[in-house]
């Protein structure tokens, strides 16, 4: 993504991150490509120089460190044009949001500093995914339909490039959700219809639904089926949401955190409020529209939005939903008691809190965490009056 730089903020050049612009995200149920945020740890290997189609060059391989299931012997190398031949596209909408995003937001509200990008709240697309179900792929090479696949896992590895804190970057997934029909992972080699691009993992990334982008790796090229998670660095020594109390990575090294909390790994509960427009009214309360998207691991329920700081509710309109695994886009009215700032200036704050189909709850209370990711407070954004 170096699309129009009026939409995009960049944290880092090297390697290249950048977000877009949360009010041009939120006018699009389908993120357009120029508008998909780029999260790198490492260079990006751009595959099309070597081979612009991706047909002859890259090579998938697939193994088995469990006894149990054996990999068969003719299918444990696939070049893209193999998986396109042997394998029907399978498309879904998933919406893809990286484990620090709003984590700006979280040094904001809790006055505390956290490590990593400073991500505001548009590190998050919704895509149209085109690809090979892991699931038809897996059973191919030889593991099981009917099995007992508790305490495995399906470890994915990049080795394009040198990343930031490993040689190669790593992720996995229990191999239960991968085997899971109701899930739709994906190897995906599409983006709304077009091929992935370099930034994006061409020819082939991960993509699972319901699940954190951390996971999802990009310029796969190696699976293996383990007893064991990932063993790279960013699914054992990062993306884990440690105790308020652990307040270095010197600590959290020396006392062992890494070793004692899960990965994270399904999307949490959340909802954002991209913008706030004044409709009516200009003495003490104003009747303004806000907008703005909310997120889970399964469909989201409804919002509502608060314009007395979270006093009273009024529920919000959900403006687009598609499938079980896409973002809700919404809108509502509410009525807003202006507050005068210091200086004299006048704002209106709305705030918005999101239900899904666990009747889970966003909460109005979150807890601080040094790697700053899975931030979930409550949605809130303000207009000048």
């Amino acid at each position: 993504m170096r699309g129009n730089e009026s939409n995009v903020t960049v944290l880092s050049e090297n390697p290249f991150n950048a977000e877009s612009d949360l009010t041009e995200l939120i006018k699009h149920p389908i993120t357009p490509m120029s508008l998909v945020y780029s999260r790198n740890h490492g260079t990006t290997k751009d595959f099309a120089q070597e081979d612009s189609s991706g047909l002859d060059t890259y090579r998938l391989s697939i193994q088995s460190e469990v006894d149990e299931i054996s990999i068969d012997s003719l299918n444990k190398s696939f070049s893209l044009k193999d998986l396109l031949v042997y394998f029907p596209c399978q498309n879904v909408t998933a919406v893809m949001s990286c484990a620090g995003n709003r984590r700006a937001k979280m040094v904001e509200k809790t006055g505390h500093d956290v490590e990593g990008l400073k991500w505001g709240e548009g590190t998050i697309a919704n895509i149209r995914w085109g690809g090979v179900s892991l699931r038809k792929l897996l059973l191919r090479v030889g593991v099981p339909a009917q099995a007992q696949y508790d305490d495995l896992h399906v470890c994915f590895s990049s080795h394009s490039s040198v990343c930031e804190e490993d040689s190669y970057f790593g992720a996995s997934i229990p191999l239960n959700r991968a085997m899971d029909e109701e899930v739709d992972v994906l190897l995906a080699y599409q983006m709304n219809d077009e091929p992935l691009s370099a930034q994006h993992g061409f020819p082939l990334r991960v993509v699972v639904p319901g699940y954190t982008a951390t996971r999802w790796v990009k310029w796969l090229d190696h699976i293996t089926i383990s007893r064991h998670e990932s063993p790279n660095f960013y699914q054992q020594r990062d993306y884990k949401v440690l105790p308020e109390t652990v307040t270095s990575h010197r600590q959290a090294d020396s006392e062992d955190w890494w070793s004692r909390i899960p990965p994270m790994q399904t999307i949490a509960l959340n909802s954002v409020v991209a913008k706030v427009d004044h409709i009516s009214g200009d003495t003490d309360k104003v009747t303004v529209k806000a907008v703005g998207y909310a997120l889970s691991h399964v469909p989201v329920d409804r919002v509502e939005i608060s314009g007395n700081a979270g006093k009273t509710w009024v529920p919000a309109t959900v403006t687009y939903q598609e499938g079980r695994w896409s973002w809700a886009l919404w809108e509502g009215e509410v009525d807003v008691a202006i507050q005068t700032l210091k200086g004299g200036n006048k704002c209106a704050t709305v705030l918005s809190q999101a239900y899904d189909g666990t009747s889970a709850k966003q909460g109005t209370k979150f807890a601080w965490n040094l790697r700053g990711i899975g931030f979930n407070g409550v949605g809130e954004a303000s207009t000048d009056l």
